[in-house]
């Protein structure tokens, strides 16, 4: 089984890598994959999660520099 995330396979948009990362989750929860196939489904899941962080920062960054000079800056626990 690939799990591997090509660029063509790689989600465009948040809502997109969300979705992609919710239909991973439900089929490792579904456990009917073994080991190997588990792992690697794991993986990506985590490249996932991973491209979701750093599409909530682009956003958030972009949100500041609109706002410009009146934005406080906002700490990662917020």
């Amino acid at each position: 089984m690939n799990n591997e995330l090509s660029s063509a396979d790689t989600p465009a948009d948040f809502a997109s890598t969300l979705d992609a990362l919710e239909a991973t989750v439900r089929r490792l929860e579904g456990g009917q994959m073994g080991l190997e196939d588990s792992v690697a489904l794991f993986k990506q899941g985590m490249d996932l999660a991973k491209r979701a962080e750093s599409q909530l920062l682009q956003a958030r960054q972009t949100v500041e520099i609109l706002l410009g000079e009146n934005a406080t800056p906002m700490t990662q626990d917020e």
